[in-house]
């Protein structure tokens, strides 16, 4: 099961950027300006009967968003999984 810490998570994509010389295209804090949700966290979301996404429990949720700790020290992050949003633009 992928981990999410938030705290770690922030470092981690510190760390690559800095390792790798990587532009660091993430939000400092985590927090997506777009849609206010923080990146490494994970939301569990349904649809609606007109298709639009309803945040939920994660027990409850028929899909998954959010950058684990390993993916923030592994890959860089261009863009918010929740949203969508790009941050490389």
């Amino acid at each position: 099961m992928a981990k999410f810490d938030i705290n770690q998570s922030i470092n981690a994509q510190a760390k690559l950027c800095e390792k790798k010389n990587y532009p660091h295209f993430a939000p400092k804090s985590g927090v997506c300006w777009c849609c206010n949700q923080n990146i490494y966290e994970q939301i569990g979301w349904k649809r609606d009967e007109l298709g639009r996404k309803i945040r939920v429990d994660l027990e409850k949720a028929d899909f998954k968003t959010g950058i684990s700790t390993e993916k923030a020290g592994k890959e860089l992050i261009t863009g918010c999984p929740h949203c969508n949003r790009t941050y490389c633009d």
